[in-house]
């Protein structure tokens, strides 16, 4: 909207003209009251009308900035406490609100349940989408609408997606009693794995394999998180699991490495691991026996690239959407938050929220053909 100055100085004289009165009492000029704060008022909101519309991207910045002073952002995390996704959500709420416009106070929430989808669902359906709540879920989410699971009420296209703090590529690991050795064992005998759900790696993964490749996984569901998997590796109620973030193993048991507790059988990723325990371990691509086959797995372990996602709901304002990417991809780079993962979450490789979905959108452009192979390879026995 263009408009003149000559026009809001009309205005304003006219505001100031309308502001002064006759006291009914009479005595004429010498009676008349006059309220000037009234003119004042109109060429302080003349000025301000002046310089929004002479500066739109400042004024826009300050909305921002007005909204999230004195909030509360929620940052909702769809895992259980003490693992991964858990604490890398409450390591990046120490440092996310500095980089916000305002300065919110930022709070962790935990809503487990069907890997990630029913705080997926919460916040894309139900939350307020104002931008005062964020969703920190499992990886397989973005992919959730590609695969067709029960229960998902939410299209990933339409998310909007804030970014992820690393690339995780995990491991197949068996216990040292196990009788696996290598991952030919797999092949061999059927391994205990537990599982944290139909949807997360820990499940997802093995039964591709088994679907695909031939492997002989037996899955055990019901465990609430990886924490409790490991402590059922010990008791001797599993063998092993089919999937673990190499980088919860360095941080949460580093000695079950150098002691040689666990053998890692298979690395799950698009490239291998630099670390020098992984020398020796294959990536699941090179065990893949045609183009086919690799395919399935190229897709699959594109979720690895998207280690840690974060969204929000597709109606929150943009301003505040791109507010967030910003301060989210600050916050990867902020010395304090870097010192802090260092000691508690290891490497830290960021993408951005505008990379995941350019990454989401081109998965799901891929030929039908393609998909459907892996959507039957990941499909829950039992489901249509």
């Amino acid at each position: 909207m263009v408009v003149a100055a000559w026009d809001i100085v009309f205005a304003v004289r006219a505001s100031s003209t309308r502001a002064s009165a006759i006291d009914p009492r009479g005595g004429g000029e010498r009676n008349r009251i006059r309220t000037p704060s009234a003119g004042a008022r109109g060429l302080c909101a003349a000025a301000a009308l002046m310089a929004a519309l002479a500066c739109p991207d400042a004024a826009a910045a300050q909305s921002v900035a007005d909204f999230y002073q004195g909030k509360t952002v929620t940052i909702l995390v769809g895992s259980d406490v003490g693992g991964g996704y858990d604490l890398t959500a409450r390591t990046l709420a120490h440092y996310l609100g500095r980089h916000v416009p305002g300065h919110p106070n930022v709070i962790v929430q935990n809503k487990p349940g069907a890997s990630s989808i029913a705080a997926s669902n919460y916040v894309y359906e139900i939350a307020p989408k104002d931008g005062t709540v964020i969703a920190a879920v499992q990886r397989p989410i973005p992919f959730q609408t590609l695969f067709g699971d029960a229960g998902v009420r939410f299209d990933v296209r339409k998310m909007q997606w804030l970014g992820s703090s690393t690339n995780e590529f995990g491991v197949v690991v068996a216990w040292h009693t196990a009788p696996q050795h290598t991952v030919d064992d797999v092949f061999k005998s059927e391994m205990v794995v537990g599982g944290t759900g139909p949807a997360t790696d820990t499940e997802l993964f093995p039964r591709a394999m088994n679907h695909v490749l031939g492997t002989r996984f037996r899955i055990v569901s019901g465990y609430p998180g990886q924490a409790q998997i490991a402590l059922a590796m010990e008791r001797g109620e599993v063998q092993g699991t089919g999937n673990w973030s190499f980088s919860d193993i360095e941080k949460g048991h580093p000695d079950w490495i150098t002691d040689k507790k666990i053998r890692m059988l298979l690395q799950l990723g698009l490239t291998k691991g630099a670390s020098p325990a992984l020398r020796d371990v294959p990536l699941i691509l090179d065990i893949t026996r045609n183009q086919a086959e690799r395919q399935v797995f190229e897709i699959l372990m594109g979720m690895k690239a998207l280690g840690r996602p974060y969204f929000v709901a597709p109606g929150v304002p943009q301003d505040r959407t791109d507010a967030l990417r910003a301060a989210f991809m600050a916050t990867m780079n902020d010395p304090d938050f870097l010192d802090e993962a260092k000691r508690l979450l290891g490497p830290i490789d960021p993408i951005s929220g505008a990379d995941m979905q350019a990454i989401i959108s081109n998965v799901y452009a891929l030929p039908g053909a393609v998909i459907a192979t892996a959507r039957e390879a990941v499909r829950i026995p039992g489901s249509n």
